[in-house]
């Protein structure tokens, strides 16, 4: 999310921005930067909260030879990046540990690249050059268009690309949005999905965490079965999130169905990265509607203020 702006995102504002992401996208994909991005090897995405989602997007959409860290962990264990290309993805560029781990990396990794919206930030300075991203936030806001820009850098640089329309994506997801069960009160929202199902599920919770402040969580299909299931009451609500060519998800979801639980069976169609889009898109827009029918005005983080200024001292 982006913080360290002085005024503040209403939901209509977000409501807005949502809308605006696929001429951002196409903008992003017409420009001369975007031809530049790519054959960068094998790298390690990084990045914290929404950028950490979208480097574990990433990481899944090709496959073993991209890693995607915690900025934090990879510090501790800075030999993982010898001789490797390292993407650092921060909207602000002013998350202490990216700074910090940039720093680090020095003489260790084959170069550091900050992929980010400030191009003037103290993670600019550090790394060793820059991908700029087209927007630049006006105020505080759960990351909208900044998550869909940096999903698509960091697939670009992978070597990934799509034709897909993203205006008909978005469309598309005002729809698919509505299957996206959100549990009310203190009820727990789960999302299950496999890969980058999984990956854009953490993206998924967090938008939960920001807009509602409700309980959310993220987990792979076979894992679900083993671990939550048993902490799963009537009062949650599970989305399952189905692979394209996967049983899996269906049977978990006829299964929690019949015993009880409720539940959703999510399907995506298209080729990969249009999935992941439209998986994004309705995650979006569930979060902003439910955000709306409880007659919010304003994201709950950002009223939460005691919360804010413990994460702001832990991430900044």
């Amino acid at each position: 999310m982006s913080r360290r702006l002085s005024s503040e995102a209403t939901i209509a504002y977000v409501a807005g921005e949502f809308k605006a992401q696929p001429s951002l996208l196409g903008s992003f994909r017409r420009s001369a930067l975007w031809s530049e991005l790519g054959d960068a090897g094998d790298p390690i995405f990084v990045g914290a909260g929404d950028s950490y989602a979208a480097s574990l997007c990433a990481s899944f959409m090709i496959g073993p030879r991209v890693l995607a860290l915690d900025p934090y962990s990879l510090a501790e264990s800075p030999g993982w990046a010898r001789g490797r290309p390292v993407y650092i993805v921060s909207v602000s560029g002013e998350t202490r540990s990216n700074i910090e781990l940039a720093r680090a990396l020095k003489g260790v990794a084959k170069l550091t690249v900050a992929i980010t919206c400030s191009p003037k930030s103290r993670l600019a300075e550090a790394a060793d050059s820059v991908v700029e991203l087209p927007f630049r936030p006006r105020v505080k806001s759960p990351g909208i268009a900044t998550f869909a820009l940096s999903l698509a850098a960091v697939l670009k640089v992978c070597g990934l690309e799509s034709a897909c329309d993203f205006h008909e994506v978005l469309s598309r997801s005002t729809t698919a949005a509505k299957g996206v069960r959100i549990a009310g009160g203190r009820g727990l929202t789960y999302f299950a999905g496999n890969n980058e199902a999984y990956a854009a599920s953490v993206y998924g919770v967090a938008k939960i965490y920001e807009f509602l402040g409700r309980r959310a969580q993220a987990s792979l299909l076979e894992e679900f079965s083993h671990m939550p299931l048993f902490s799963l009451s009537t009062s949650d609500r599970v989305n399952v999130i189905e692979s394209p060519s996967g049983r899996m998800g269906e049977r978990l979801h006829e299964t929690l169905t019949n015993g009880g639980y409720p539940s959703s069976l999510i399907r995506t169609e298209g080729d990969p990265v249009e999935r992941l889009y439209l998986l994004v898109f309705s995650m979006q827009k569930a979060a902003i509607d439910a955000a709306k029918r409880e007659g919010l005005k304003a994201p709950y983080f950002l009223g939460a203020k005691k919360k804010l200024r413990i994460s702001d001292e832990m991430i900044y």
